[in-house]
């Protein structure tokens, strides 16, 4: 047999002042229909606009908050301090050394070249496709006679230094500089190096030797040998730029 719904809340009886009291209470406490003053309240349709020009509320502040807003603003009305002058940077330490280093190197070069006895021959470098100078780096220890060399030397040594890709700048470089004075140097103090080229071809023996020379040398001496090479391959270059110029 079924049974019918079952309500989860009693049936008040007939005629129950259960429920007055709540009732009385919630009457008492409702808010008005509408609020009093609607002055000043926008429209829906004007609130983008319409609260900027509304009228603000009337507020008040304590004293001891005015007080407080009144020394900020002293404060903030004083003249700004005068900016610090920055102090000039010093020169750089490394701008210097540079400068130190050129102005020696200058007097170095200028020092060499007064020794130097007789200029490039031009004459010589047509015929013999090769131009000598002999140059005294320190007068009575270190003499080197330099020279030019040839295009088919020259193609030697890029082909030597392409056997060397991997590897580092400063490595490469010192091994330019290496086979630049193997090729460059003609003697050293009067003892002369083989020839380079015998019969139209590179003596590998005799660039072995030079080579073996060259890496004996110290690192002072072999810097400054071939700081001293550059500047031969210089006059070198300026007397045939003079020539072709006729000395004008």
């Amino acid at each position: 047999m079924s049974k019918g719904p079952v309500s989860f809340h009693d049936a008040p009886a007939e005629k129950s002042n259960k429920y007055q009291d709540v009732i009385q209470r919630a009457r008492a406490s409702r808010v008005p229909d509408r609020p009093g003053d609607m002055t000043g309240t926008p429209h829906f349709e004007d609130t983008a606009k319409s609260w900027e020009s509304r009228k603000p509320e009337r507020t008040q502040i304590s004293p001891s908050t005015a007080a407080g807003l009144s020394a900020l603003a002293q404060s903030n009305a004083r003249p700004p301090a005068p900016p610090v002058e920055e102090a000039e940077e010093e020169p750089r330490q490394e701008v210097a050394a540079e400068a130190v280093e050129e102005d020696e190197a200058d007097k170095l070069r200028k020092a060499v070249e007064a020794r130097i006895r007789g200029s490039i021959d031009i004459g010589e470098y047509l015929v013999n496709g090769e131009a000598t100078q002999v140059v005294p780096i320190i007068p009575g220890k270190l003499e080197i006679t330099f020279r030019s060399v040839t295009d088919q030397e020259e193609a030697y040594v890029d082909a030597q230094l392409s056997k060397n890709r991997e590897t580092t700048a400063r490595v490469f470089l010192r091994g330019q500089n290496e086979w630049a004075l193997t090729f460059h140097i003609v003697a050293v103090n009067g003892n002369k190096w083989p020839n380079t080229i015998v019969n139209g071809e590179i003596n590998e023996n005799a660039v072995e030797k030079r080579l073996g020379h060259v890496r004996k040398l110290s690192s002072p001496i072999f810097q400054l040998i071939t700081q001293n090479l550059v500047w031969f391959l210089e006059r070198v270059n300026k007397a045939i730029t003079m020539e072709v110029l006729g000395n004008g």
